[in-house]
């Protein structure tokens, strides 16, 4: 059975297993999550999860198992801190992805990893070997499903990634073979996370990747206490297979090679996780860096822009908002992502809030920055390439074109770019991740994150005691 190998691979994965590309590539994951879900936490989702923690819990719990929520001096339940850390880590935008598994790997590892490896004071090599499994499944099967799960309308972190945080949760738990395929039963009937949510302009996606973490958790929890689940509920006839990624009456477990698959397990590549640059959906990056390359030949002279067009991939495209109403929408919106990086450049969480505040989401607005940008978008047709669309989702290419008005050199200007900064083959460099910190979190003192370059070396209460300061 498909479950039962993978939980026979997270039973027996040791530390020693890890390559050194891999553990230095997850220790720079790790500084990545801690520093987006830093500043995330300060964002309304995760400020009103973690109000409704307290008031529905209210310290009632007599548990000496308590997990910090990152950014506060908050503690909660293992669950619950999970759950709010989660919200954290993908509010923004900003957190770690991988490109073919599409979907967002550290923000549901992590936060499963550091609820329970805190709560327990697990050692640092403890720590990531849990974050090592999380990883290799979590490709692995993201692998597996998709495009077709994603084609489907799911939103891959909040599915898969709850088989993810179940994964770390029995590594971490040292659950037996019998109990992690339990729990990975009882978390494939509690996967769940919509597109609609991230493209309706709730906060409804963010809450997928928490209550992953947390229906992890619990199933993790369950199975340790002999509670069972199906042990086929991956490729079963009414399972996740058949119900979640194909709508094909004649669907055979074989036709996903899940055999095959199986072989990759403890070779997949952790080093082809992305980092993000941008506080927006990934299908827009490819498109944002081709709009900053124009920006730097034609400058401040954005107004001379006639007329624009972005060729890109048909998922890419879909990201077709021209009238985003919150910041959720914006985020996914590739118009207005392309015209703010042609007007303003590279954007922080900061200069988006503060050009919402100049009226970037109203009918109206006195501030000229945000008049050029919303004229920018008047001006621009999106259009489904199909010469590039073949070639998704091995690139994630974007061909904008800029036609200059006659005042203005009267020419037309485009570059493409294939595979957007941050990807394995476009890498960040490390201080390019320390430098995303800084600018999330210019208040904090940079040099407390000189613990996770020795992380075998601490438990992890001391870990998240020296970070969360």
């Amino acid at each position: 059975m498909f479950l039962q190998n993978i939980s026979k691979f997270i039973s027996n994965y040791r530390y020693e297993q890890a390559t050194v590309e891999s553990i230095t590539t997850v220790k720079a994951a790790f500084l990545d999550y801690f520093g987006v879900t830093y500043r995330g936490v300060r964002e309304d989702a995760p400020s009103i999860a973690c109000n409704t923690v307290g008031e529905i819990f209210h310290g009632n719990s007599d548990s000496n198992l308590k997990s910090s929520v990152i950014g506060t001096n908050f503690k909660a339940d293992v669950l619950h801190a999970g759950l709010i850390n989660g919200i954290s880590a993908h509010v923004l935008e900003l957190d770690d992805g991988h490109r073919k598994a599409q979907l967002h790997l550290g923000s549901v590892i992590f936060s499963t990893a550091l609820a329970i490896s805190e709560a327990y004071d697990l050692s640092g090599r403890e720590f990531i070997e849990g974050v090592m499994t999380g990883y290799e499944v979590g490709i692995l099967l993201g692998q597996i499903v998709n495009p077709e799960h994603r084609n489907r309308g799911f939103h891959t972190t909040g599915t898969v990634g709850t088989f993810v945080a179940g994964v770390v949760a029995s590594k971490l738990l040292k659950l037996d073979e019998k109990q992690i395929l339990n729990a990975l039963g009882l978390c494939g009937t509690q996967a769940a996370g919509l597109l609609e949510s991230d493209h309706g302009g709730s906060m409804g996606k963010s809450l997928h990747v928490g209550k992953a973490v947390y229906n992890g958790i619990l199933s993790a929890y369950l199975a340790r206490n002999g509670f069972t689940g199906s042990s086929t509920i991956f490729e079963g006839n009414e399972g996740f297979l058949k119900t979640m990624v194909v709508d094909d009456e004649d669907y055979k477990f074989d036709d996903f090679s899940l055999e095959d698959a199986l072989k990759d397990i403890g070779k997949v590549r952790v080093r082809d996780i992305y980092f993000k640059k941008y506080p927006f959906c990934r299908h827009l990056h490819s498109s944002i860096d081709t709009a900053l390359k124009l920006k730097a030949s034609i400058g401040d002279e954005y107004d001379h822009i006639q007329n624009l067009a972005i060729k890109t991939y048909s998922v890419a495209a879909e990201h077709n908002n021209f009238n985003p109403k919150n910041i959720e929408e914006l985020r996914q919106s590739l118009p207005y992502a392309v015209a703010i990086s042609l007007v303003v450049g590279e954007v922080s969480v900061d200069d988006i809030n503060q050009l919402i505040e100049f009226g970037l989401l109203e009918n109206y607005s006195t501030v000229d920055t945000v008049n050029s940008i919303k004229n920018l978008v008047n001006n621009m047709i999106i259009v489904v390439d199909d010469k590039l669309n073949e070639l998704y989702p091995e690139k994630r290419p974007s061909n904008v074109i800029i036609k200059l008005d006659d005042s203005f050199r009267n020419g037309v200007f485009q570059n493409i770019t294939f595979l957007p900064k941050g990807d394995f083959e476009n890498p960040f460099q490390l201080r390019e991740l320390i430098d995303k910190f800084k600018a999330l979190n210019p208040q904090y003192d940079i040099k407390n994150l000189t613990v996770i370059d020795s992380l075998e070396e601490y438990t992890m209460k001391y870990v998240v005691r020296k970070l969360n300061r």
